[in-house]
């Protein structure tokens, strides 16, 4: 009986322009630095390192990379990286470590700010949006100029990127600023403050996983191109199910329900 592999095998091969590693990592450290000095500034005006604490959960939520990338078939060329370090046997390059700083870091900093002022529903919606048409952008790009790549059946594939990886993050960072809105008033006094980072490990964790399954599974089993595209668009509805949820908690209320619940 011929051996087979038990999924898609990274391409080993692959390598990144140095020049190209150069930019990319000077940019993301630039972006990663504003995001720390307004974490710090924030600290600073209101007497709590609550944004601060966010900037470093979200660099901490690089430690599901390496699992997130096993299932989802993403890969990072190891060849003139300059690799921080290894897990589960994939290189993470140093540009990816300061990515994480500033998209999650910064990104559920800001989303969390503009929660507590209040959003309609219409406008979280917008902002879930937004964040995806953002991962979109900024994958895109750096795809382009092949930082990393996909391999395996990726469903929804355009301009390389699979567009089912744009749900999934962006709900990350919805879910994530939610939860610290929702539970401010606990969380953002004294040392409950420290909750914040392993709250946001945890919201990664488990966003990844009750969204991104369906695109695992047929990323990882030849199912076919139906059942490999049916994968990301349940991806999507999975995404778009638990986005409701968080509009349905964090949503300020509106006009006409503020006068329904005072005329009753």
């Amino acid at each position: 009986m011929q051996a087979r592999a038990m999924i898609p095998q990274p391409p080993f091969e692959a390598v990144i322009d140095p020049v190209v590693q150069t930019w990319v990592t000077g940019c993301m450290a630039l972006a990663a630095l504003i995001a720390l000095f307004y974490g710090l500034i924030y600290w600073a005006r209101s007497g709590k390192p609550t944004f601060l604490l966010l900037f470093l959960g979200g660099g901490a939520m690089m430690v599901f990379e390496p699992l997130v990338d096993t299932v989802g078939a993403c890969w990072f060329p190891e060849v003139n990286s300059w690799v921080v370090l290894h897990a589960y046997g994939r290189p993470l390059p140093l540009w990816l470590c300061l990515t994480y700083f500033f998209y999650f870091g910064i990104g559920v900093g800001l989303t969390w700010q503009l929660m507590r002022v209040g959003l309609s529903r219409g406008k979280l919606w917008g902002l879930f949006v937004a964040g995806m048409a953002g991962d979109f952008v900024l994958e895109a790009t750096l795809m382009h100029f092949d930082t990393y790549l996909y391999y395996g059946w990726q469903p929804l594939v355009l301009l390389k990127f699979p567009l089912w990886w744009a749900p999934v993050n962006s709900l990350i960072t919805m879910v994530a600023a939610a939860v610290i809105c929702r539970y401010e008033a606990y969380l953002c006094n004294g040392w409950r403050q420290l909750q914040i980072i392993p709250i946001l490990l945890t919201v990664s964790a488990a966003v990844n996983a009750m969204a991104g399954w369906p695109s695992w599974f047929v990323i990882n089993t030849d199912v076919g191109p139906a059942w490999t595209q049916f994968g990301g668009l349940a991806t999507f509805g999975l995404s778009t199910w638990f986005m409701a949820m968080v509009v349905s908690t964090v949503a300020a209320p509106s006009a006409s329900t503020i006068r329904a619940n005072t005329a009753g």
